[in-house]
């Protein structure tokens, strides 16, 4: 069992024993070391190199086993190609919905859209350069189903735990062994600076079901789909904080709707001044 200091951790490296983030905390690839490495999501295709990068010298000439992909947006499925050729033998699993999903031609084009925006924006990440690759589809080798356990050794299992809300596809990761969540977007962000962001886009509802799941777990590592890393007590404190937020969000989506007698652009130019301006570009003048 991992012990040790609760941290919040915004960087790539060694979290905690054969367990790493790679790439750039903005867009993590997460790595579980082991008789049968595996991977969780695929970041965005512009830091595909340097996934790579950082990935052999810890596999030492392995193949991951699996690369599992919590939901089909272009920042956690951008590399899953460029792994499968690096890697043929190493198998992609997703839920149903997202095979579906990813098979779309306009989710693809939309997709490679996206990817091209990141190639120049990845300049300005601390030490990344971001390559010109092009989103490539790739095959899906497991559809996974609620609930569905992989055996990666003896005494060490993932399980696929369906977490709708910000997609509909969503699937978390669930390694009990080692108390790690792979969580991303299902169990908010936070930023560091206080803030979580609560995100479902798909259906709020769905979103705090999934939550209130996930904080009855025992959890000591939390990955997210963004910034950081939480361990041992902050992870646990951040289920049940990013849970109150969700709340309050849905509170004032709740007021602002009647205050805007229904109208929904302006409940949702509302809700993004007070939640998402205010926190990400503070105005001296205006308290946080």
């Amino acid at each position: 069992m991992w012990k040790g200091a609760a941290l919040k951790i915004g960087g790539k490296g060694r979290i905690r024993e054969r367990f790493y983030v790679l790439g750039h905390p903005h867009f993590p690839v997460y790595f579980l070391d082991g008789e049968t490495p595996v991977l969780f999501d695929a970041g965005i295709t512009a830091l595909g190199r340097r996934y790579e990068a950082d990935l052999k010298p810890l596999l030492g000439g392995r193949t991951p086993e699996y690369l599992f992909l919590t939901h089909s947006h272009f920042d956690h499925v951008g590399a899953a190609a460029h792994f499968k050729r690096i890697w043929p033998k190493m198998k992609i699993a997703c839920s149903a919905r997202a095979v579906e999903i990813l098979a779309r031609p306009g989710v693809i084009r939309r997709i490679r859209d996206l990817n091209s925006i990141e190639i120049q924006k990845t300049q300005s990440l601390n030490g990344t350069t971001g390559h010109e690759d092009r989103y490539e589809p790739f095959e899906v080798d497991l559809v996974l189903s609620p609930g569905h356990k992989l055996q990666l050794e003896q005494g060490l299992s993932v399980k696929a735990l369906y977490t709708p809300g910000h997609t509909w596809d969503f699937m978390s990761y669930w390694v009990a062994q080692k108390r790690l969540l792979v969580g991303s977007e299902a169990v908010g962000t936070d930023h560091g600076n206080g803030f979580i962001m609560s995100d479902f886009p798909a259906d709020y509802d769905a979103f705090c079901r999934s939550l209130e799941y996930l904080s009855h777990l025992d959890v000591e590592i939390l990955c997210q789909g963004h910034v950081l890393v939480l361990t041992d007590e902050d992870a646990r404190t951040h289920l049940q904080r990013s849970l109150r937020q969700a709340v309050k969000v849905g509170s004032m989506i709740e007021e602002f709707l009647r205050a805007e007698r229904g109208n929904i652009e302006r409940t949702v130019s509302r809700l993004k001044a007070v939640e998402f301006d205010v926190r990400f570009f503070p105005n001296p003048s205006r308290p946080i």
